[in-house]
């Protein structure tokens, strides 16, 4: 885990691990950084910021990859935690040239009545909203 290191103790792992994926990066000094711990954060998501996300693969350098919550382009619907294993697995993969989902298990389909509520809700929602999607906290009425 990060957070029992010192500020000093991450910025350094974080430089390796960069020399590491982006050789042209050794000859780089780091001469500023911050370190943020947030114990038992949460991310807060809004609509229209899974395009801000990044993808597993760097889209901007060639040897660096993303994991954690707020990766995109899964194709495995899970969150938080879930999300951040998942994505580091796929970016082992990735580094590793494997198939992408080596290792991940698939979710099952829900359970009758998970699935039963989720569609119960999403009637109501159209119901209420005379066949769009619904009300949403996203997109209040007024």
């Amino acid at each position: 885990s990060l957070l029992g290191l010192s500020d000093e103790a991450i910025a350094q792992k974080a430089k390796r691990d960069l020399d590491i994926m982006v050789p042209a990066f050794k000859s780089a000094s780091v001469i500023d950084y911050a370190v943020v711990k947030l114990p038992e954060a949460v991310n807060w998501y809004f609509p229209g910021s899974l395009a801000s996300c990044p993808t597993t693969e760097s889209e901007s350098f060639e040897n660096a990859y993303f994991a954690g919550d707020v990766v995109r382009g899964l194709k495995h619907a899970s969150w938080s935690q879930e999300k951040a294993y998942v994505s580091g697995l796929v970016a082992a993969n990735a580094v590793l040239g494997r198939d992408k989902l080596k290792g991940v298990t698939p979710l099952l389909p829900d359970e009758p009545h998970v699935a039963l509520g989720r569609d119960a809700v999403a009637a109501a929602r159209r119901a209420l909203s005379f066949g769009g999607d619904g009300p949403s906290l996203a997109r209040p009425p007024w």
